[in-house]
């Protein structure tokens, strides 16, 4: 007999109703038994005898043991039809409502294919244990889709925007320079570069999600920590210096780690770029890690926005912003973090992320673990 669940009554059971079924219906055909045998046998083996008069002859033995023996099978008879109408009752009894429940699952799923994600799936209270979790699997399934296709719609619409900005600027200035309005001059070719980076910077995130989904392919060996933060300390460098905000490698980070230098850095990457964007100019965003047998501990901290409670345990969602429309106007999509996570968990570690709340900045803290 299966295990219960902590909280899970016997009696709710589908199995439990069936096994307590399967009692009534014993019960039932030996009560039967019982009462035929000890009601009806003895008369019909009387009126047998009755009918064949005193037992003198072997005839009349022979006549006494057929009388028995119709008795005893009249007797049986009678008792397995008492039980087989138990069993038919008891077995429509829970079958009937179950049918019910599970072709009203079926006709919400048909629903939920169709696009209905906002549809929730009720057994009502007298449903079994597992009807119950069936119909809780089933709308945490339907609400997952729901979510699933609300980040499509919006991965559109972030799409649409962001080709519609950059396309528009180079279609303007080619334009421009193509009816002499502005020379070929830097500034110019500065501005389609801007714009070109942008549309490349949007493809380059979108290959990273594709991969992600399929499956990211790490090639690990010997990094040094220290390396590897101050590579992308001097990456970023530009653009933290352009927007006024401090980047620092804190301490002396020493230590060699088993990684992808490569999709490491690609990491590191996306925490700056996120921690630029949500950082004001004056601010101060930190790289500091620790080495040891066990593994590597990366962080990246900020001075900047923080995160609210809420937002904390979805920020490595594919396509989730904490701030769409401020999020739009810096040039995020939503995806970098995705990726990170995914890279992260590609080497057996972690990415996590803390914040007192907003406005009092936010860690991100990446875990690699040690060679095995």
């Amino acid at each position: 007999m299966p295990a219960l669940r902590p909280g899970e009554r016997f009696s709710r059971t589908f199995y439990g109703r069936l096994l307590l079924g399967e009692l009534a219906v014993l019960v039932a055909l030996l009560a039967t038994v019982a009462v035929v045998m000890a009601g009806i046998g003895p008369g019909l083996f009387d009126y047998y005898l009755v009918q064949n008069g005193p037992l003198e002859t072997p005839d009349q033995l022979s006549y006494a043991e057929n009388a028995f023996r119709s008795a005893m099978w009249i007797s049986l008879a009678v008792a397995l039809l008492v039980a087989a109408a138990v069993a038919v009752t008891v077995a429509l009894a829970m079958v009937r409502p179950l049918r019910r429940q599970l072709r009203e699952l079926a006709v919400a799923a048909r629903r939920v294919a169709d696009g209905d994600f906002g549809l929730r799936a009720d057994p009502g209270p007298g449903a079994g244990e597992e009807i119950a979790l069936l119909a809780s699997a089933f709308n945490t399934m339907a609400s997952r889709l729901g979510e699933a296709e609300d980040a499509r719609r919006r991965l559109l619409a972030d799409l649409a925007h962001e080709l519609r900005t950059p396309i528009a600027s180079l279609a303007v200035t080619v334009e421009a320079v193509a009816d002499g309005v502005l020379d070929a001059d830097p500034t110019t070719l500065a501005t389609l570069a801007d714009q070109a980076g942008r549309l490349t910077r949007l493809a380059a995130d979108l290959r990273d999600i594709s991969d992600a989904e399929g499956g990211l392919a790490v090639h690990p060996g010997p990094c040094e920590v220290g390396v590897l933060l101050e590579r992308a300390r001097l990456a970023a460098a530009e653009d933290f210096s352009r927007k006024g905000v401090g980047l620092e490698v804190d301490g002396d980070p020493a230590g060699t780690v088993h990684a992808d230098a490569q999709r490491i850095g690609q990491v590191l990457a996306n925490l700056l770029s996120n921690a630029l964007r949500h950082t004001p100019r004056g601010g101060r965003v930190a790289l500091a890690a620790t080495v040891d047998a066990a593994g590597a501990v990366i962080t990246v901290s900020d001075t900047g926005d923080g995160i609210a409670p809420e937002h904390l345990e979805r920020v490595f969602e594919r396509f989730y912003r904490t701030d769409t429309a401020r999020a739009r106007d810096a040039g995020g999509t939503g995806i970098g973090l995705a990726v990170s996570l995914a890279i992260a968990q590609a080497h057996g570690g972690t990415l996590a992320a803390s914040s007192p709340g907003p406005g009092k900045g936010s860690v991100f803290t990446l875990t690699l673990p040690g060679r095995a």
